[in-house]
């Protein structure tokens, strides 16, 4: 009987344990202060590719960088252009480089979205050529161009704004391209809003080449102030009917304070969840599940509910002004497609506050602002396919970075077959260990510490990876005070 006990429990254990991970990296570089951000584009068998740059738009003076499976550095020039435009979008398609850049054509007035290809040695490969063109007088300068890839990398999709006809309207375009970037459909909807009022939150295509998006506009004012100031829709266009439709999100009784999509191909579907409110003046303490199919194009499940107050109690059990028990300042990082049609969701609690302090110049006080960046607990939240609340998680950590936008905060999810890894700094202020958390889809969560800080000092940059396959991620770290690419396999 002892025995059966302790093979009970040996593998109650076994249950929740995931593999041990393999750590793997590359050659330190020195870190330039000119390329600080970067941006991971994938992984071919020829190489790794990766961009620089001084700030997070990519639009300009961005060095490519290739490195070998090792990971150590093979080379690393600016990115070679032969026209003279700004960088919209860097994606790697069917193991191919493709530069898509916006310049005006100095003949005709308009503004032309071009690709160029460069080789496995970034090299330029041919010449440049344009996919679509932008009418004179209707380019927006501040909105950038969106492009990404379907899940399969079979379809490139592209959204941007253009002005409308007058002043209190603006346009959607949306092209689909197959992996040779040749267009399937382009087109175009009018909206009846000025593009500063329009926003967008989400954006996506299914492997099918249909394009979806959430959007919200302006409400008209109302007399009640208590009442959502904006509107919510989810928009799909399905290219086998040549359709766009518009699905409206919100209602008179909530007030949705955070959203987020996920397409589901393996279902086919897109589901929308969200927090809510009952008004602006009241706690977010509620959740809204829309799923919508693409085959029938139509809703399939709508479920809103309050969080139960076990739920919220959990959530925020680590607050330390225990008066105010809601979701307030949580937002969504990641939605996760279950195989069912639920979700499994990643949401972290964010905030901003000010400091102000004193510093003397000349012997005369001065007084200034800072802005501290807190990043929080997190919370993993899955939902089965009728809406319902399966488990929840949290993960306590505490984040706080003064003046750098939370460039080593917040976390990075990796998501394989088995396991949900939740990958994070555990301390910005001194030496800092790399925390790894995991989760299994039955709710069975444990965690440890995979990069001890006595060993060397190294974090993670959240905002710079990429999931390259099922079971292995590139990271972007700072290394003992150098850039160091490290590969984790789980």
């Amino acid at each position: 009987m002892p025995f059966i006990k302790l093979l009970v429990i040996v593998l109650c254990v076994l249950g929740i344990q995931a593999r041990a991970q393999n750590v793997e990296w590359g050659n330190p570089q020195k870190i330039k202060q000119k390329n600080l951000y970067t941006q991971i584009i994938g992984e071919t068998p020829s190489g790794i590719y990766l961009l620089r740059c001084k700030d997070n738009d990519f639009a300009a003076d961005v060095i490519i960088e290739k490195y070998k499976q090792n990971l150590s550095l093979e080379s690393s020039v600016p990115l070679p252009l032969s026209i003279n435009g700004l960088v919209e979008r860097v994606l790697l398609v069917d193991n191919a480089l493709f530069i898509f850049i916006s310049a005006r054509n100095t003949n005709t007035g308009k503004v032309d979205l071009l690709v160029q290809k460069l080789d496995e040695n970034l090299k330029v490969s041919g010449s440049p050529f344009v996919i679509c063109t932008i009418e004179k007088g209707r380019f927006i300068e501040k909105r950038k161009i969106q492009i990404k890839t379907n899940a399969e990398k079979t379809n490139v999709g592209i959204m941007y704004f253009t002005l409308g006809n007058d002043k209190n309207s603006s346009s959607l375009n949306l092209y689909c391209f197959n992996n040779q970037l040749q267009q399937i459909y382009g087109k175009q909807f009018n909206l009846a809003y000025r593009q500063q009022s329009v926003f967008v939150t989400a954006f996506d295509l299914n492997n099918g080449g249909d394009i979806f998006l959430l959007i919200d506009y302006p409400k008209v004012q109302e007399k009640d102030e208590s009442a959502d100031p904006r509107k919510f829709f989810l928009y799909g266009y399905y290219q086998n009917s040549d359709k766009i439709l518009e699905y409206q999100l919100d209602n008179d009784s909530v007030f949705i304070e955070e959203l987020a999509m996920a397409v589901n191909n393996f279902n086919h579907t897109i589901t929308v969840v969200g927090f809510y409110s009952q008004n602006k003046n009241n706690d977010v303490n509620g959740y809204f599940f829309r799923r919508f199919g693409f085959n029938t194009r139509t809703e399939e499940l709508n479920y809103i509910s309050n969080f139960d107050g076990g739920v919220i109690q959990k959530l925020t059990s680590t607050r330390l002004e225990r008066g105010k028990q809601d979701l307030n300042d949580y937002y969504i990082r990641k939605l996760i497609p279950r195989s069912d049609g639920g979700i499994f969701l990643i949401a972290e609690k964010f905030y901003q506050t000010k400091q102000t302090y004193t510093y003397y110049v000349n012997n005369f006080p001065q007084t200034a602002t800072r802005i501290v960046y807190n990043y929080d607990e997190v919370g993993l939240i899955s939902l089965n396919k009728e809406g319902e609340i399966h488990f929840t998680e949290l993960i306590k950590k505490r984040q706080n970075s003064v003046g750098d936008g939370g460039y080593l905060s917040s976390v990075v999810p990796v998501i394989t077959t088995d396991f949900i890894y939740i990958l994070y700094n555990s301390d910005l202020d001194k030496e800092s260990d790399i925390m790894l958390n995991y989760t299994n889809y039955q709710g069975k969560s444990d965690g440890k510490i995979l990069i001890k800080s006595n060993n060397f000092n190294a974090a993670i940059i959240p905002g710079e990876f990429k999931q390259i396959s099922a079971n292995s991620a590139i990271f972007s770290t700072i290394r003992d005070k150098q850039f160091t690419l490290m590969r984790v396999t789980f």
